[in-house]
């Protein structure tokens, strides 16, 4: 009855245009590869651009011991252009240096004063600050330590994100404020317990805002029940009320009909009407994943639209990983399929772009080889139009690159 009843709320179309070996006038470039963990590789997340251009991200090498990582317990790396356009990777923060605990896990993000915030084994959240050589480490709030898919920054510097503190079983949507005592954690929402929370569970993906303050993500599980019985996921919206408390409203629930998409595994891009896009790693009228947009009706509902459903592992399937908007609308993120690298495909970067009579045409704008990388993270975006990202694995020495599309 519950699919019956959404379907009849949530209007759904297909707009694709398919264009199957149209490659974009683009350009990729290796950066940087990856050679032993002395340097960091393999890196473990998207990186984050910094106000001078420059990309900062986790990775899993480094130097000294733990026995908590079994080894060393990563870095934070950082990759700087000089002027003859050249790009130098270096180690910013050796993580075992300053805490024996566990891996930086998770995306980075930058504050207006240049500090970098993230997670360490989704339980430990720390801050680096910069100084006049190298950077201040410091621990700023401790989980509980479920799937944390980073933090987002508000202007007054908070964060906010998927904190895990209630319990075990409980996820949760927090705040965490810097006051002179130290960081103070504020909850905002708990899912509930259950296995299969009708509200969602299990946000995997940083949290993206609107203009208007509003807080936007995707939940992994819950909603739903899907096939595997843990939920299709869900994707929702958070309201600041008066009161300083937060309303929590489900934008969508995944699996609501027979060709819906399901397992949301990165968050939203919101754009400056309130659209929200997001992709899921399963269904869609080939059960290859999709790309999917969340438009707010009149009636205050939210309508989906299926912008692409991928149609087949050569072309691009699965995707994970946020997608990013550019100043013309077009949409770009990572998805597998594609070359093959041994057993596995090697993975894709592709592109959407509007067309004036509402349809979106597909494009790759680059087809991993292994060589040149393969398995990327995602893609982050900086204010000429240039993506970059990072490849968890290939490259020259097989442990990862740093790469470089120019649209």
């Amino acid at each position: 009855m519950r699919f019956t009843q959404l379907v009849g709320t949530l209007a759904f179309a297909i707009a694709i245009i398919v264009i199957p070996m149209a490659w974009a006038d683009s350009e990729y470039s290796v950066l940087y590869n990856f050679a032993d963990s002395r340097n960091g590789g393999p890196p473990l997340a998207t990186p984050a651009l910094d106000a001078n251009g420059n990309l900062y991200g986790p990775a899993a090498g480094g130097t000294g011991n733990s026995n908590y990582c079994n080894g060393p317990c990563g870095v934070i790396y950082g990759m700087t252009r000089g002027g003859d356009g050249k790009w130098t990777e270096s180690v910013a923060l050796n993580v075992s240096t300053y805490y024996n605990g566990g891996w930086p896990d998770s995306p980075l993000v930058f504050d207006r004063f240049g500090s970098l915030y993230g997670s360490l084994s989704s339980y430990w959240f720390f801050q680096m600050t910069p100084k006049d050589s190298g950077w201040a480490f410091d621990l700023i709030y401790e989980g509980y330590g479920t799937d944390v898919g980073g933090v987002i920054l508000d202007g007054a510097g908070n964060l906010y994100g998927e904190l895990g503190v209630e319990s075990e079983y409980r996820t949760t949507v927090g705040e965490l404020s810097p006051g002179s005592a130290g960081w103070v954690y504020t909850n905002l929402y708990n899912f509930c317990e259950k296995e299969n929370c009708p509200d969602g569970a299990e946000p995997r993906a940083p949290f993206s805002w609107d203009s208007r303050g509003n807080l936007y993500g995707t939940d992994y599980a819950g909603g739903l029940p899907c096939s595997d019985g843990y939920g299709c996921g869900a994707a929702f919206q958070m309201a600041p009320n008066q009161d300083g408390t937060w309303a929590y409203h489900v934008m969508h629930r995944f699996g609501s009909f027979k060709t819906d998409g399901f397992y949301p595994w990165g968050g939203l891009v919101v754009d400056g009407e309130g659209n929200a896009y997001g992709t899921t790693y399963e269904g869609g009228p080939h059960g290859h994943g999709t790309v999917f947009k969340l438009k707010r009706t009149s009636g205050g509902k939210w309508q989906e639209t299926m912008l692409y459903g991928f149609p087949n592992v050569s072309l691009g399937a699965y995707p994970w990983g946020d997608l990013v908007l550019d100043k013309s609308g077009n949409l770009y993120g990572v998805a597998n399929g594609g070359n093959t690298c041994g057993s596995y495909f090697c993975g894709e970067v592709f592109k959407l772009t509007p067309q004036k009579n509402g349809e979106w045409k597909y494009s790759v704008l680059h087809s991993f080889k292994g060589s040149d990388g393969a398995y990327p993270y995602g893609v982050v975006i900086d204010k000429q139009g240039n993506l970059f990202g990072t490849a968890s694995s290939g490259g020259k020495y097989n442990t990862g690159v740093v790469f470089e599309i120019t649209p």
